[in-house]
């Protein structure tokens, strides 16, 4: 379960009625940017941004003048933390407010709270090779991607997609449980992946000092 997961923090939703000025107060004391807002009945009506109080122009009003109801993402109990951590991204939220399925608010997960549960996982916490690469949409394969690192007597700590753009490319992170990668590298370009960066791979860094220590050898005489 999710509550099992990331911890849940005990924040309190405001109500429409609730001052704009104890509205910012409670932003400051939880180190959040946006609040949920609640109805008397405590059904979910959406979520308050810090710049939508600000630019309120009165902060002796209440909540109800920066409310914005088509701005209510959510989670249900029980979901995953990636979904989670797909709405704070999506909608650039510091808490993430937790619903029951009849609408009503429960509680409150902090974007930290997500991060750091990810940041304890072997893809962060381990080290290794962190490879971006591209290529086209239609040549991509994960079996040729987890075959080909496998073969390298490597493994797949995580993989990151970015959407392909117009040209139809796609964008991909691969972190890897060993530094050196250069044999994967290798093999990936002979199925015509193009690396873009490496980061974490001291054996590149050396090669690409050899490269100009060579190249400044050379242009000297």
């Amino acid at each position: 379960m999710m509550q099992e997961l990331v911890h849940i923090e005990p924040i309190n939703a405001l109500t429409t009625n609730s001052m704009i000025v104890e509205a910012l107060d409670c932003m400051e004391e939880h180190k959040v940017t946006d609040l949920p807002v609640v109805d008397e009945s405590n059904k979910y009506l959406g979520m308050v941004s810090e710049d939508a109080l600000l630019n309120a122009g009165d902060d002796t009003g209440t909540v109800q003048t920066a409310l914005n109801l088509a701005y209510s993402p959510y989670v249900l109990t029980g979901s995953h933390p990636f979904e989670v951590l797909a709405i704070a991204a999506q909608y650039r939220l510091s808490v993430v407010p937790v619903l029951d399925h009849e609408g009503g608010y429960v509680s409150s997960y902090l974007l930290s709270d997500i991060v750091e549960l990810f940041r304890d996982t072997p893809t962060l916490s381990q080290p290794g090779a962190i490879l971006v690469l591209s290529i086209e949409e239609s040549q991509y394969s994960m079996v040729t991607i987890s075959t080909v690192i496998e073969q390298n007597d490597a493994k797949l700590l995580g993989l990151w997609m970015i959407s392909p753009d117009h040209s139809g490319e796609v964008k991909f992170i691969l972190k890897l449980n060993v530094q050196n990668s250069s044999p994967i590298v290798s093999s990936l370009q002979r199925y015509g992946y193009v690396l873009d960066t490496v980061h974490g791979d001291s054996s590149f860094e050396l090669d690409y000092q050899n490269r100009y220590r060579h190249l400044m050898n050379y242009l000297k005489y």
